[in-house]
């Protein structure tokens, strides 16, 4: 099982201020989205903004990115909540729509916590609407989630299912409990926005110090497969059905050693042959890496034995001394996906590497 890649930069522009983080591509055939975040160095995720830059040439060059007006900012009571989202195309509806969050601040260094917890409060999903000709965002509204829950996050790309229905994986915490669980829930795409048709049974990572966050989903060979971020470890589970998954396991080599991702997350990229994990890991001389989280890397999956295949493990964006562990991967066409990622440029100095 192989591959052939390239690499494009796509936009530069460090101020020393704000870096460029957590970006997420899609495409229509004839027209590509690419939208991110602006971070603020001197907090702890505290973002600013979504900013959506367009292309009609498959990616290779884009438009100047234009910040989403219809995501602005709100405060009240002291409080900024900024409109989060990641854009969506939707190949059965013919339609470009969005999913993301909320987030709260009460000042420019520190989210909201949940009273007494170190959970995130405020965090809301959204539904976001996008007009295709534009390719802008027009408005948000709540996103049903059928669970009860504090804080609800849709994460990764949604799976399109033959008849148009998508799964959407969460992450997401009980009013009672404070680890993450994971679910993937059905939705239907109507004309006024995601109707939820069904929920798969959580997921949960009991001796996890927060539990199972960040998850992405993909399919192949008529078998569902999650791959999950914890504090310890990086986690797959599979499922039949792609609602309802056997108990995680730790992502390992042929061997059956842990492949040394921990703390941030993985994602998929198909190829005719089958799963490939992107990745960070340890042990790669990138002890200077917060949370090793460059060089991404690839190794291909095999389904059988449950592992990743380490002689064939390649570098698909290397370390330069900034992390590159928030990425987004989008299957193009059964023989072509995408990675895209960007440099989060904190703590401060790490450009020094680079």
């Amino acid at each position: 099982m192989s591959f052939s890649f390239e690499r494009k930069r796509l936009f530069s522009g460090y101020d020393g201020k704000t870096c460029k983080v957590i970006p997420c591509m899609d495409t229509d055939g004839a027209q590509t989205l690419l939208s991110w975040r602006d971070l603020l160095l001197t907090g702890s995720d505290v973002f600013y903004g979504t900013y959506i830059a367009r292309s009609a040439d498959g990616g290779r060059s884009f438009s100047a990115p234009e910040r989403q007006a219809a995501l602005a900012d709100t405060f009240a009571d002291g409080i900024r909540t900024t409109y989060c989202g990641e854009i969506h195309y939707s190949r059965f509806h013919r339609r470009w729509y969005g999913l993301g969050n909320t987030e709260q601040y009460s000042d420019d260094r520190h989210p909201v916590l949940i009273p007494g917890t170190w959970l995130t409060a405020g965090v809301k999903p959204l539904y976001l609407t996008v007009d295709g000709e534009t390719g802008t965002v027009t408005g948000h509204s709540p996103l049903p989630f059928p669970y009860e829950h504090r804080s609800a996050m849709p994460f990764g790309k949604p799976l399109e299912l033959p008849d148009g229905d998508i799964l959407v994986p969460f992450y997401y915490n009980t009013p009672t409990a404070d680890k993450y669980l994971v679910s993937v829930v059905r939705y239907t795409l109507t004309p006024d926005g995601p109707e939820p048709r069904a929920a798969g049974d959580p997921l949960t990572a009991p001796r996890s110090n927060r539990g199972l966050c960040e998850p992405s989903l993909s399919a192949f060979g008529g078998k569902y497969y999650l791959t999950l971020r914890t504090d310890e470890r990086g986690m797959w589970a599979e499922s039949a059905d792609g609602m309802n998954f056997f108990a995680p396991r730790p992502w390992v080599w042929e061997n059956g050693e842990e492949i040394g991702n921990y703390n941030t997350q993985q994602h998929w990229l198909r190829s005719p042959e089958g799963l490939w994990l992107a990745y960070t890991r340890r042990g790669a001389n990138n002890d200077h890496v917060f949370r090793h989280r460059a060089p991404v890397f690839a190794a291909p999956f095999d389904a059988e034995h449950g592992c990743l295949i380490r002689e064939k493990e390649c570098v698909l964006v290397p370390e330069l001394g900034a992390r590159l562990g928030n990425f987004c991967t989008v299957d193009i066409s059964p023989e072509e996906s995408w990675l895209i990622t960007a440099e989060w440029m904190q703590p401060a100095g790490c450009e020094k590497y680079g």
